[in-house]
């Protein structure tokens, strides 16, 4: 375990998702990387609005969001 994984827990149901974003968008699976995606977002505003996720989570999501934005923008048929 790093010294740092204990500052910055991930969140498991995110995590699932975005791996899922991940390996379809790299299999050029669009409609499933879309989908994927889709479902992170919906699942991370319902933690946010449950107070499931601490600020510095908030961040790091806020963070990877904006990546997958930008890398999924114009990724459709």
């Amino acid at each position: 375990m790093g010294i740092f994984k204990k500052f910055l827990k991930k969140n498991d149901e995110l995590e699932c998702l975005l791996n899922g974003v991940a390996n379809n968008a790299a299999n050029n699976y669009k409609d499933e990387a879309q989908k994927d995606f889709k479902d992170f977002l919906n699942k991370f505003e319902e933690l946010k609005e449950n107070n499931k996720l601490n600020e510095k989570q908030i961040s790091y999501y806020n963070d990877v969001k904006s990546k997958y934005e930008q890398e999924l923008k114009g990724f459709h048929h």
